[in-house]
């Protein structure tokens, strides 16, 4: 039987190199999105609002061969504590709902989570984080869209899996919530005013050990965990597979920009851009760069919360490994390289 996904979320940051990765291995996909992108060939794209139960099966109506559901989109996206339960529940359910009424042969339903499952967005937290970890005290979305899935699943003919990534890194000139571009600007502003490339963050933040998620890694571990008997009904930790410090990489991050490396010196990102749109102005005519709003570039408020990151924050993928998913990626290596396709395209000096 041929294999047919439905993304929920199809143009999120989970989900395009997820199509890609279906595309390349023959699948077809179905996107749902708000504001869907041009159809082509094996992708076809939907407008529907997931919030609106009713218009998520009318729009899927035509689309009985899904065979696999992927579930990558958020209500909405903040860095504090705290986001919408109530929302992004509901999302889920008109998903697993539509998804039912209208797949005669649906398998396999997979979830996206994060690593706020384990609260490193409240503190620290035991590391390296384990699957089976004990949940901390609510509110956390992630905790009731799994609990909805597990017991819709009991006595279904479906199976599910989830992934938990640590931020997600890719070359997205689409998305400003990117670790790359972020620091990649803040560095080209730096250059243009002729400073060291400070550190922005805190100390602790400097010399803590981190990792973080290949947007193409996840993608090919979510096609593992749907299709793998071994993950059926399970949670899974989906990082680069390695880790990395600040202290090592900031270096080589400056020297790329052709900069000497500064100190640790903490600020707020998102008040220090304040006055530096004419500053970006003139690295995009130096360079001859997209004309982009430096508020378009980058999500400042993104970076202070990853720069802010005091204390470890890594996750053990013994699990996903024991399975048979053995792929990594170098994270150094997979920040210099994301940094330069963004000079290539033009975004990034």
């Amino acid at each position: 039987m041929s294999k047919v996904a439905l993304i929920a979320g199809a143009t999120g940051a989970a989900a395009k190199r997820l199509v890609e990765e279906l595309v390349a291995d023959e699948w077809r996909v179905v996107g749902v999105s708000r504001t869907p992108p041009p159809s082509r060939s094996r992708v076809t794209y939907v407008a529907s609002d997931l919030g609106n139960a009713d218009a998520l099966t009318r729009a899927l109506a035509g689309h009985r061969d899904i065979t696999h559901v992927f579930y990558t989109a958020r209500a909405a996206h903040g860095e504090s504590g705290v986001e919408d339960v109530g929302a992004n529940l509901a999302f889920l359910r008109h998903t697993i709902d539509a998804a039912e009424r209208v797949a005669t042969n649906l398998a396999h339903i997979h979830l996206v989570e994060g690593t706020k499952w384990y609260g490193m967005h409240l503190g620290p937290f035991a590391t390296p984080a384990r699957e089976d970890q004990p949940r901390h005290a609510p509110p956390n979305f992630y905790y009731d869209q799994q609990d909805l899935l597990a017991a819709r699943q009991r006595g279904a003919g479906w199976t599910w899996s989830a992934s938990r990534p640590n931020f997600l890194c890719d070359f997205a000139p689409e998305r400003s919530r990117n670790a790359p571009v972020v620091i990649g600007a803040y560095a080209a502003l730096c250059r243009e005013l002729g400073v060291p490339l400070d550190f922005p963050g805190s100390e602790a933040c400097y010399r803590a050990l981190l990792d973080v998620t290949d947007a193409r890694q996840l993608a090919r571990a979510m096609v593992f965990l749907a299709t793998s008997d071994h993950a059926r009904n399970e949670a899974f930790n989906v990082t680069n597979g390695d880790a990395y410090r600040w202290c090592n990489l900031w270096p080589k991050i400056a020297d790329f920009f052709g900069i000497s490396c500064g100190v640790v010196r903490p600020l707020t990102l998102a008040d220090w851009v304040a006055d530096k749109a004419p500053l970006w102005q003139r690295v995009v005519a130096r360079h001859g760069l997209q004309p982009l709003a430096l508020a378009d570039v980058a999500l400042w408020p993104f970076g202070d919360f990853l720069l802010r990151q005091g204390h470890d924050n890594i996750s053990s993928t013994t699990k996903i490994r024991s399975i048979g998913f053995h792929e990594m990626v170098d994270t150094e290596s997979m920040f210099l390289t994301q940094i330069t396709r963004y000079r290539e395209a033009r975004v990034l000096p």
